[in-house]
C-alpha cells in the first residue's frame, strides 16, 4: 500500500535537520540510475533538478538502503521517494513531499532578479522594464505615460490562468515556465484631445531580460470595461 505524505511531522525537526545540514544536487545524491528510471515510471512523472538536505538522505537510507530520491514539478511540486514494499515486494512510490517551508528539499529554480516578481517594488521594475522596451520598439515621439496595473505583471506557472501558462505566445515568442509577462498601455500626444494609446504586452526572461515586445494601437472609442479595477495602477 502507497503511503502518502503530504505534511511533514515534527517540523521543528526537519527545520534543525536543515540549519545543521548541506543542501546538494539531486545529481549528487547516488541514486540507482536503473532505480530511478523505475521510479519515474511507476510514478507516471518526469523528474526535474532539485536541491535535497544530505542528512535527510543519509537518515532515510540509513533505515531504508534501496530509497531512490526524485522531484516533480507542478501546481504543487513533490520529492517522491520510491523503494520496496514490504507487504508486496515491488519497488515503488512509498512518499510523496510537497515543497515547503522548512523542508528538506526544494525544486532547482532559475537564477531571478533582485528583488523578485512577488514583491511590489519588482512588479514595478518588471514594469518599466517592459515600458522602456515597448517605447524603443515604437520609436515614436510625443510620449505622455505609461499606465499598467500589478495584476498585469504576472510569472508564468502551472496554477493561474491559461494565459499565464508555460507555452502560451507573447508576440510569437513561446513563454517558458518562470518568465514574466507584463501587459500595459502607452500613451502620446496627438493633435486631438484624446491621446493615442498602444496596448504593449511584453515577455520577460526570470531577470528582466527581454525576450519579445508587442505593441498594437488601440481604438479610442473601444469600451475598455476591465479599466474600472480596484488595483493600484503604475502611472509614469
Amino acid at each position: 500500500m502507497i503511503r502518502r505524505l503530504l505534511v511533514f511531522a515534527g517540523s521543528m525537526v526537519f527545520a534543525s535537520m536543515i540549519a545543521n545540514g548541506q543542501m546538494v544536487s539531486n545529481s549528487a545524491i547516488q541514486n540507482d540510475p536503473a532505480k530511478e528510471a523505475l521510479c519515474a515510471k511507476r510514478a507516471k512523472v518526469k523528474p526535474v533538478p532539485f536541491l535535497i538536505d544530505q542528512n535527510y538522505v543519509n537518515s532515510t537510507r540509513a533505515a531504508h538502503p534501496d530509497t531512490t530520491f526524485i522531484a516533480v514539478d507542478g501546481i504543487i511540486p513533490e520529492l517522491i521517494e520510491c523503494r520496496v514494499n514490504e507487504r508486496t515486494g515491488v519497488y515503488e512510490v512509498d512518499s510523496q513531499t510537497s515543497e515547503q517551508n522548512p523542508s528538506p528539499w526544494r525544486l532547482v529554480r532559475p537564477e531571478q532578479f533582485a528583488p523578485g516578481i512577488h514583491t511590489a517594488a519588482g512588479q514595478v521594475q518588471a514594469d518599466d522594464v517592459c515600458f522602456k522596451a515597448a517605447r524603443e520598439k515604437l520609436n515614436r515621439e510625443e510620449f505622455d505615460h505609461s499606465f499598467g496595473y500589478t495584476t498585469d505583471v504576472n510569472e508564468i506557472t502551472l496554477n493561474v490562468a491559461p494565459w499565464y501558462l508555460p507555452g502560451v505566445k507573447v508576440a510569437g515568442m513561446k513563454a517558458e515556465r518562470y518568465d514574466i509577462a507584463v501587459v500595459g498601455k502607452l500613451f502620446y500626444k496627438s493633435s486631438g484631445p484624446d491621446l493615442t494609446a498602444f496596448r504593449v504586452s511584453c515577455l520577460l526572461s526570470p531577470t528582466l531580460e527581454v525576450k519579445a515586445v508587442q505593441a498594437n494601437e488601440e481604438n479610442a472609442d473601444r469600451k475598455l470595461k476591465m479599466e474600472t479595477c480596484f488595483e493600484a495602477p503604475f502611472r509614469k
